[in-house]
């Protein structure tokens, strides 16, 4: 097996080793493509001897892991000063600290292929730098140019990385998001959703290969430390927010499946209540910072959720082919359409792994058409369960659309528990982000390697932080799910989708009249749809709206 660093991969290397490696191979050229022989890391013949091979889908799991290592900040603190705690000790040297000089951002004679096309871009490109020096050192900082460092991930496994960013529990908002939109409004509007995201994911993109640094840092870069700290903060609140609705997904299927085992018999523990049971298995995983660790969890998760997706698609066919639509179906609900629109941006809030991803790749250059195909994959996936789910339940469909299945189905329970244990082992990965903004934002560079005070601290952190969603999990209620969702993804993921990169990317790339009307336009109607759909959602918290339908699930057992 191969070890951690190993797993990161060449796209984690710093620019100074990246050099340091492709010099130390003798009659190399200096801007060469390294060979996959030369640049994967995990080849056979890299493993040491006597390993078993790792399974391309266990590898990608922990490669997908890996990739929240700088997810909403930089990578831990703890994780990185552990390490080089351990191998000084090992050398029996004291670690010295280390200073960070001023970041230079210079013009590069690079010319970089731009996304969807193979030809280099003509525009000048700025690579930014960060060096670390030693106290003790007075050496000068030197401009240096740095190629490109290749990944070593394919197109396929790009995609389906892509596709484990997209496709997670909330598939199971959308039957009762497309109540709330109507089937014919909601399905355009996914559609749209889907070909902005596209663009401005590519946007995001494009601007890295100007400015090589995080989402966070080239907002920091191109307009200053408030746009940085604007930036962390949807990311908080995002990731706190899946966490929040998870919870309470959560605590609804456990209900249901006491209800189910007990006959309806057992009444002693309100719903609401055992949005606090899960705590008993995600405060230990909090805990872990190491994000390889989590890529077992994290398959077993994905594995889970693809399992209640067929499910889902098999019993709405059946459904309708046995007792045709369910009552009241709308094209469009001019009540509570915009509480879709919040939803499907919070479908599809994945940007934060489109930086990671692309750098991972061997082939970046093919990465658009990787984007664009993946996009089209999930839109599909989302529009054929939220369609056929609201299209067999009609009127009656639940916020969790696990609820209008059959409750004395062995089948329902089975999609029951692996869903709930889906959003339990998922909940770690999801929640990692915001707790290292935390931490950077509290502790700055205090690390917990070797001060046991400091990590303590920092593991008290992480669990309040997972109580407080499990307290706001509480207080939302399940009645409240949809409007919650569709919340979050009004304040958080839209800035994210579409605010950021339409700003970034009209300062570092928009050259054009055409290209800066663009920007202008996405960054316009993602403001203006953050506000009307945040309007509508407060409203109808305010205002209520139609609630979920009755459900006696307990007939069946009289």
């Amino acid at each position: 097996m191969t070890s951690d660093h190993d797993a990161r991969g060449r796209s984690e290397l710093s620019p100074p080793q990246a050099r340091s490696t492709h010099g130390s191979r003798p009659n190399s050229r200096p801007n060469s493509r390294p060979t996959s022989r030369q640049n994967s890391p995990t080849r056979a013949s890299s493993r040491p001897p006597g390993s078993r091979p790792v399974s391309w889908f266990v590898q990608t799991n922990s490669e997908y892991a890996n990739m929240y290592e700088n997810y909403g900040g930089t990578r831990s603190q703890d994780v990185s000063d552990a390490e080089d705690d351990h191998s000084h000790a090992e050398r029996g040297t004291p670690r010295k600290p280390k200073s960070r000089a001023p970041s230079i951002i210079k013009p590069s004679n690079e010319k970089i292929a731009t996304p969807g096309s193979n030809r280099p871009s003509m525009h000048p490109t700025f690579i930014k730098e960060d060096y670390a020096t030693d106290d003790s050192s007075n050496s000068s900082v030197d401009e240096v140019e740095v190629p490109p460092v290749r990944g070593t991930v394919t197109p396929l496994k790009a995609s389906f990385l892509l596709g484990k960013a997209f496709v997670g529990t909330g598939v199971l908002f959308l039957p009762k998001a497309f109540k709330n939109g109507g089937i014919l409004f909601s399905c355009l509007c996914l559609a749209v959703v889907a070909v902005v995201c596209c663009v401005a994911f590519l946007m995001l993109v494009k601007v890295r290969l100007v400015i090589r640094e995080s989402f966070q840092d080239i907002g920091k870069t191109l307009f200053g430390p408030y746009m940085r700290l604007a930036v962390l903060v949807s990311v908080f609140l995002s990731q706190v927010g899946f966490c929040c609705a998870y919870l309470i997904f959560v605590s609804q299927n456990i209900d249901a499946v006491v209800q189910t085992f007990t006959r309806c018999t057992f009444h002693g523990i309100q719903e609401k209540i055992y949005i606090f049971v899960p705590l008993v298995i995600l405060i230990p995983l909090v805990l872990i910072r190491r994000m390889s660790i989590l890529s077992l969890p994290s398959m077993l998760a994905n594995l889970f959720i693809i399992f209640g997706i067929v499910y889902l698609w098999y019993f709405s066919i059946d459904s309708l082919a046995t007792h045709g639509a369910g009552p009241d179906i709308q094209l469009f609900n001019s009540d509570d359409f915009a509480l879709f629109i919040g939803t499907a941006v919070f479908s599809f809030e994945g940007i934060g792994l489109v930086i990671p991803i692309t750098e991972s790749m061997a082939e970046p250059e093919k990465f658009p058409r990787v984007l664009a195909m993946t996009i089209s994959v999930v839109a599909f996936i989302f529009a054929s369960v939220g369609a056929l789910c609201y299209t067999a339940f009609g009127s009656n469909v639940q916020t969790i659309v696990v609820l209008n299945l059959p409750v004395t189905s062995g089948w329902t329970i089975t999609v029951e528990i692996l869903y709930s244990l889906a959003i339990i082992l998922s909940v770690p990965l999801m929640l990692s982000p915001a707790s290292k903004i935390l931490e950077n934002g509290i502790f700055n560079t205090k690390s917990g390697g070797l001060d046991t005070k400091v990590k303590m601290q920092k593991n008290v952190l992480r669990i309040a932080l997972i109580c407080a969603c499990a307290v706001i999990s509480f207080v939302v209620g399940g009645p409240n799910l949809d409007k919650f969702v569709s919340f979050v993804g009004s304040v958080a993921c839209m800035p994210l989708c579409f605010i950021f990169p339409a700003m970034f990317h009209y300062k570092a790339c928009a050259k054009t009249t055409k290209e800066k009307v663009l920007d202008i336009i996405l960054g316009v109607v993602g403001i203006l749809a953050m506000l009307f759909t945040l309007y509508i959602t407060i409203r109808s918290w305010v205002v209520q709206a139609s609630p979920d339908a009755d459900l006696d699930r307990c007939s069946v057992f009289e």
